[in-house]
């Protein structure tokens, strides 16, 4: 129990403000049995930061914030662990997916047409990640042909954030099936593309996944609903 045990002793230094290093004792605390009454863990789950605590990143920690910001091909090479044939990994990209996520970074109008299998869902959820954990203020919709799809992405998304190390991680203030809100103010909700889909909500990026196959007499409306909010848009990333 000696990890029990050097947590208890430091936990009181400095209570409010936390490190890797920190989280790391906490941990190996919690595998022993400890039951922390103060901890960074959103509702007590270690896969996800609670928003709005106090992280003092080291040096290098904040490097690596700013190369991920900038870099998404470095973010996603380095970090981003997702479901294989092997099991649960880092992802390896391939040329035309660092391509597609490029042109996600760099462009604000994207079409995708591409073949089944492969990886076009998982290297959007990359992308997706990546938007959520390096702006502020931004809202992202989530849509596609029926609900089971847009939940699938949705738990790919949150698949890569649980893998992320917790340097990285977001900040979670509400998280549920099909919604997740964060401490930098961004957030993301997923929803089946319907006709009024979009109304009323303010949106920074809008996502819609195998719109090939969306019903012909819902794609002309939803798209007439949505897109003045997207062309009256600021953002223009």
């Amino acid at each position: 129990m000696f990890a029990v045990k050097e947590f208890k002793e430091e936990k009181d230094d400095n209570k409010l403000i936390w490190t890797t290093e920190r989280v790391e004792k906490i941990l190996a605390s919690m595998e022993e049995g400890y039951q922390p009454t103060d901890h960074p863990f959103y509702e007590g789950n270690p896969d996800y930061k609670k928003g709005n605590i106090s992280f003092e990143y080291t040096e290098w920690e904040y490097e690596e914030l700013k190369l991920c910001a900038k870099d998404i091909i470095h973010f996603a090479n380095t970090y981003c662990q997702v479901m294989t044939d092997e099991g649960y990994m880092k992802i390896q990209l391939r040329p035309y997916q660092e391509m597609v996520l490029r042109s996600y970074q760099n462009n604000r109008w994207n079409i995708f047409l591409a073949p089944r299998q492969i990886g076009k869902t998982i290297t959007s959820s990359i992308f997706l990640t990546w938007f959520l954990l390096f702006h502020f203020d931004k809202n992202v919709l989530l849509m596609s042909n029926k609900g089971a799809t847009t939940k699938e992405i949705m738990d790919k998304i949150k698949a890569i954030m649980e893998g992320l190390p917790f340097f990285l991680k977001p900040g979670v203030v509400k998280k549920d099936v099909m919604t997740m809100m964060f401490d930098n103010k961004c957030r993301i909700i997923g929803q089946n593309t319907t006709k009024t889909g979009g109304i009323g909500f303010t949106i920074h990026l809008l996502f819609l996944d195998e719109f090939a196959h969306i019903q012909e007499s819902i794609k002309k409306p939803f798209y007439e609903n949505v897109y003045p909010t997207l062309s009256s848009s600021k953002y223009q990333e």
